[in-house]
């Protein structure tokens, strides 16, 4: 296991990057997923749209959730540094 005073990056902005990196995931996979979309509503399903959508809303929420610990966690970790 690397002790975190080691390795420069705590527990919190790890786990934001890992969960801002999923929700690049999801958003690169969504871009896949439309040409599915078109195909799906040309044939009068709508199932394609909805998981399209619904990847999408939360592939954002991820990004957006991640990033935000990820700051706040390296903004902790640089004031404690200064404080030190």
């Amino acid at each position: 296991m690397i002790d975190e005073d080691m390795s420069g990056i705590g527990r919190g902005a790890r786990l934001g990057s890992t969960l801002a990196m999923v929700g690049k995931v999801l958003l690169w996979m969504d871009a896949l997923l439309l040409i599915f979309v078109f195909v799906g509503l040309r044939s009068g399903s709508h199932m394609w749209e909805y998981w399209v959508l619904g990847q999408g809303i939360l592939g954002v929420v991820l990004l957006a959730y991640g990033v935000h610990r990820r700051d706040r966690a390296m903004a902790r970790t640089s004031n404690q540094s200064r404080a030190a």
